[in-house]
């Protein structure tokens, strides 16, 4: 059985992965269709945003590392009927996979125009998929590689790119940074904002890290700031290099293909596109499971969902992911509306978890003392007090430009969560009085 635990360079690059991805190679034409030239400054303001999101879960994990680390966090700290719910809306998140997919195979129609790319989507998803079933420290070890090619990628986008950048349209006025209003590059930076918060996602490994107290904040502080340098880099050559107007909507592989030379050009689609949307893809099969896994063991769902393979993957679990991302791709659900859903879904989630984080001092109070990131409670709560209201302010900009139907079923997906903890919570009691 594969049980090796992910040190600090594989938490690393399982950081970097699930960074960089939806949010350079398929979120920035549509945040320079926001923005404009805005872009870039866009890209900062996400990464400040991801870094409030890291408080929390950084704090919670160095406290109390856990596999499935956010449900175990809502269990204990808030209740168990309010941690079912916020998994339910984890879930709903999780139709962001669908967009790593559908990103991949529109880099990769840039090499084969005449690809069927919901094929392609579908294969992507299938092969990560399998990579996962195999085990974490496999799937950590496959991460490892891509991740070095995607950096190499990015680097050689920068080095090619800058000369040619038009440092004019980075002035500081609204008519290169808000050309669309103010509400829209809001909107621009809380969609980024989840790309860029990626990291946190470690702390649902957290039973499979080696010295998670220490580790785990440290990946996620220093992968977060290392991919902040390489997004803002990225998005002045996205934004600058070419009229708005050719660029807005469409992948950067426009301007790669107008500063590269052809055979650098392939190199960057295939070794930086498709590696990053992979590695996120990846990652995120690797993670995803974990609360449902922790929810199983706990009575809310079977206890056959908790079961694992040789690998130590949860194998139901992860096919039921698997058709959370197929819906969209064989829908041809928008990629837009997708990304502020899961983006929305996304802040909601993590309100909870500063309420979490809020309660820790009370509640386990030796546990915070021994945490590599303490410090007194008082200066906790100013911390948490600025990332709940940075959290509502992005949750709100993400979900406003949402239509009345999805809406509903956002609301019917609720509804029915709320229903179906009513009804399992009578096994899950007494699961917990039999413990």
């Amino acid at each position: 059985m594969e049980n090796k635990k992910l040190n600090f360079w594989e938490c690393m690059s399982f950081c970097i992965g699930q960074i960089v991805g939806s949010g350079v190679f398929v979120l920035t034409g549509i945040v320079i269709g926001l923005t404009g030239h805005g872009a870039p400054y866009g890209f900062v303001l996400a990464a400040l945003i991801a870094v409030c999101q890291l408080v929390p879960m950084a704090t919670l994990a160095s406290s109390m590392p856990a596999t499935g680390g956010s449900y175990v966090y809502a269990k204990k700290l808030i209740g168990p009927r309010a941690s079912f719910v916020f998994l339910m809306m984890f879930v709903l998140q999780q139709v962001l996979i669908a967009t790593f997919a559908i990103g991949f195979a529109s880099y990769v129609a840039v090499i084969f125009p005449d690809v069927n790319q919901k094929l392609v989507a579908l294969g992507a998803l299938t092969l990560a998929v399998v990579v996962n079933m195999i085990g974490l420290k496999t799937s950590a070890k496959v991460q490892k590689f891509m991740v070095a090619l995607l950096l190499i990628s990015l680097f050689i986008y920068i080095v090619f790119g800058l000369p040619k950048v038009d440092w004019s349209a980075l002035a500081l006025n609204k008519e290169n940074i808000m050309p669309n209003g103010p509400m829209k590059f809001l909107r621009g930076a809380a969609m980024l904002s989840f790309a860029c918060a990626g990291a946190k996602f470690l702390a649902e490994n957290g039973g499979e890290v080696e010295n998670p107290g220490k580790t785990i904040p440290k990946a996620m502080v220093f992968s977060t700031l290392l991919v902040a340098i390489f997004y803002a880099l990225v998005g002045i050559v996205a934004a600058c290099v070419l009229p708005v107007e050719e660029v807005a909507g469409v992948n950067i592989s426009v301007v790669a293909k107008s500063v590269f030379p052809a055979p650098i050009y392939l190199f960057f689609v295939i070794g930086g596109a498709w590696f990053a949307l992979l590695t996120t893809l990846n990652g995120t099969l690797s993670w995803t499971t974990r609360s449902l896994q922790r929810a199983a063991m706990d009575g809310w769902l079977p206890e056959a969902c908790a079961k694992e393979n040789k690998g130590g993957t949860p194998v139901i679990l992860l096919l039921f992911f698997f058709v959370v991302g197929i819906i969209p791709i064989v829908t041809g659900m928008n990629t837009s509306d997708i990304a502020n859903m899961g983006t929305g879904c996304g802040k909601l989630t993590d309100l909870l978890m500063v309420y979490a984080c809020f309660r820790l001092p009370k509640v386990f109070p030796e546990e915070y003392r021994k945490s590599a990131l303490y410090m007194s409670p008082a200066k906790l709560n100013v911390a948490l007090a600025v990332v709940f209201v940075v959290l509502a302010a992005t949750s709100y900009v993400s979900l406003s430009s949402l239509n009345a139907r999805q809406f509903l079923y956002i609301g019917l997906f609720i509804l029915a969560a709320i229903v179906l903890m009513l009804v399992r919570y009578k096994n899950v009691k007494d699961k917990m009085d039999q413990q």
